[in-house]
């Protein structure tokens, strides 16, 4: 009995396996950021872009987020960034670089029905001027010519929307060690019709944006980025990179603050789907046990399904190259070491989001967020 079980969890693994390890090989080929050729545009003719930040209690980042925006090469860019109702400091801090160009604007009340970072948003939208919009999480960090290649890509590629995916430079931390698998999802899950996004840091084209009414139509979707992906997707008007070197777009997250975000935004990204989230749960747990079944396999002497763990486990392993080459910036064999508990702990974080979002306990920035109805889904 228990080895007729394993060989259906080793067929489950298997494929999952197989697959996974084809969307990272297609990531690394697609998906890494090369540097597009110079536009030549002299400044006067150059897109603007508008930065644009919602930041809520966040007193910790803000300082260098701000400092790494600004130390950018880009000629022409204006810096906004909204604090929505913030219970620390943030106001101050923002309105310490109004000398330097940072134009700070004071969110107000929430409408009904809006989530609080989407209203931000599109209070930021009304507020910008660029050609382009740059939104970006106050933990993302850019180098000093981040905004150039990005713009240089959007004009190469002639897409309305660019999505980045950010590399972990800080992995000598603990909370690097431990942290979640977000990105992780958004490129394994990513389709044709629902590709891959990222809300640490995407750049639209503002009247494209205005013209889908901005966040309106989707003032309730925990990723409304990945909905308007979806109708750049259908114009052939999108892309999807995930950071390097090159590029240099980071995050630094506490390890507490990737749990929140994940217990959030986990079964969103498994199209709010209760049944989903546990099928993807359940393919994580074949992948974990089947690991944990050597010692038993050893111990009964079944040598030849042991074999089989054994190339399993090799698998695993490579899978976990794969993502943690992409992902961070140096020491991935820490992020391989780490994998097994990190793998459990997305597991939990899955079910605890499922359950999180049934009865009404998850939050975003101390507000309640509820999931949101079929009535209200929007399926651009």
């Amino acid at each position: 009995m228990i080895t007729l079980i394993l060989i259906q969890l080793n067929l489950i693994a298997m494929s999952a396996l197989i697959f996974t390890s084809y969307k990272l090989v297609h990531a690394h080929k697609h998906y890494k950021f090369k540097d597009s050729p110079a536009n030549n545009l002299q400044v006067k003719d150059l897109p603007s872009v508008s930065v644009c930040l919602p930041a809520r209690n966040e007193t910790g980042s803000m300082t260098e987020c701000l400092e790494s925006v600004l130390a950018s090469d880009y000629p022409k860019i204006e810096i906004i960034v909204l604090d929505d109702e913030s219970s620390d400091n943030t106001s101050n801090l923002i309105k310490a670089f109004a000398h330097s160009g940072v134009r700070f604007v004071q969110g107000s009340p929430l409408p009904d029905g809006w989530l609080g970072k989407n209203y931000a948003l599109h209070t930021l939208m009304e507020e910008a001027s660029g050609q382009y919009i740059l939104f970006m999480d106050v933990d993302t960090r850019l180098s000093v010519s981040t905004i150039s290649k990005l713009v240089d890509h959007a004009v190469a590629t002639g897409h309305g929307m660019v999505s980045v995916i950010p590399q972990r430079y800080d992995t000598y931390r603990p909370s690097a060690w431990l942290g979640t698998l977000r990105f992780f999802w958004e490129i394994v899950l990513g389709s044709a019709r629902r590709p891959g996004s990222s809300a640490a840091l995407w750049m639209v084209k503002r009247r494209a944006l205005e013209e889908m009414q901005g966040f309106a139509p989707l003032h309730d979707q925990v990723q409304p980025e990945a909905y308007i992906a979806r109708d750049f997707v259908s114009k052939d008007s999108y892309s999807l990179v995930v950071s390097n070197e090159s590029l240099g777009v980071s995050f630094a997250k506490k390890w507490s603050s990737q749990v929140e975000s994940s217990r959030r935004m986990l079964l969103p990204t498994f199209y709010n789907s209760t049944a989903s989230a546990f099928v993807g749960g359940g393919i994580i747990l074949s992948i974990i046990l089947s690991q944990a079944a050597w010692v038993v396999l050893a111990i009964e002497g079944n040598w030849p399904l042991f074999a089989v763990e054994f190339l399993l486990g090799i698998m695993l392993a490579g899978v976990a190259i794969g993502y943690f080459r992409l992902a961070w910036k140096s020491r991935w064999i820490v992020g391989v070491i780490f994998a097994p508990i990190v793998a459990w702990q997305e597991l939990l974080l899955l079910v605890s989001s499922a359950v999180g979002y049934k009865t009404g306990t998850i939050t975003w920035k101390g507000r309640p967020i509820k999931r949101p109805t079929k009535k209200s889904m929007v399926d651009i």
